[in-house]
């Protein structure tokens, strides 16, 4: 049920992934020029996503001659941690349970709406805003407002 959900938070969470999940395409980009050890590997990574990009830097970590085994061991952790974190937020993002919140949210408003128009005829809505123009503002819920 939606009453132990905030959607104002899980909006702010899923943004904050967001945010944060371009934040690691973008090292991930950079670490994948720095591994070709070519500017023009930007043309390339630029059309990769995040899970290609880490497959990527893994492989060619892998073979690479000028990193030794002891840094490879580091980078390959790093990457794993990456293949991780890209995987829980393709979870968090596309996962059903997102859908499916949202869409009970959308059902809810709309429902409310239907009943309210039932019960107080296609002018409710307008109630609110009448005050908002009256007051030149909106309505505020602080006490200190």
């Amino acid at each position: 049920m939606l009453t132990s959900v905030d959607v104002d938070d899980l909006r702010h969470a899923l943004g904050g992934v967001v945010l944060e999940a371009a934040y690691l395409e973008r090292v991930l980009r950079a670490a994948f020029s720095a591994l070709v050890g070519s500017k023009y590997a930007a043309v390339v990574d630029g059309r990769l996503m995040a899970a290609a990009l880490i497959e990527d830097c893994e492989q060619i970590t892998r073979y690479h001659t000028g990193i030794t085994e002891p840094a490879k061991d580091t980078l390959l952790t790093a990457l794993r941690a990456c293949r991780q974190a890209n995987k829980e937020r393709n979870r968090v993002i596309h996962d059903t349970w997102v859908r499916q919140l949202a869409d009970q949210v959308a059902d809810a408003a709309d429902e409310l709406r239907a009943a309210m128009t039932a019960a107080l005829g296609t002018g409710w809505a307008h109630v609110e805003e009448q005050l908002r123009r009256e007051l030149g503002h909106d309505v505020r819920t602080d006490p200190g407002d």
